[in-house]
């Protein structure tokens, strides 16, 4: 476990959490795949391409398969279960994946116009790609869930 992970307070990593939450709502729901629909190439939308169509579906996938573990974690932590640091480790992890593959999708989608000012997708992606190590990256936090399952090494 590192010494950053040790040394922060439940609240702020509590804190750290629901901001990917709100940074993975912004990506998937409001900017990222809307363009799909709207933006044209070769005088049709860009959603209609089998490619596009599964990289958003892969990233939906990863998003609706975190959801259930963000509100187990809420749960647990509202009430104060004993497995609410596997239940809140099992989160941040699959947060963050899904936050990572949802903003490149997006950003894929989006094409050029994501990286400009005029666009927030790039404001959303940068706090993704800062908030995925806080207080632990997904390996870190997809080892303390084997080691409360498993035993410890």
């Amino acid at each position: 476990m590192g010494a950053e992970y040790r040394s922060s307070t439940p609240v702020s990593r509590r804190s750290t959490l629901l901001e990917e939450i709100h940074v993975l709502r912004r990506v998937d729901v409001a900017e990222g795949f809307e363009v799909g629909i709207d933006r044209r190439q070769f005088g049709q939308p860009i959603g209609a391409f089998q490619a596009v169509k599964h990289l958003m579906a892969n990233a939906l996938l990863q998003v609706e398969f975190a959801r259930p573990a963000i509100y187990r974690a809420a749960w647990s932590y509202a009430n104060n279960s004993p497995d609410r640091t596997r239940d809140v480790s099992m989160a941040k992890a699959l947060i963050s994946d899904a936050t990572q593959k949802a903003a490149r999708s997006a950003l894929q989608v989006h094409g050029a116009i994501g990286y400009t000012w005029e666009c927030d997708l790039q404001l959303f992606m940068k706090k993704a790609w800062a908030l995925a190590p806080a207080w632990g990256n997904a390996t870190l936090h997809r080892r303390r869930v084997a080691d409360a399952l498993l035993g410890s090494r």
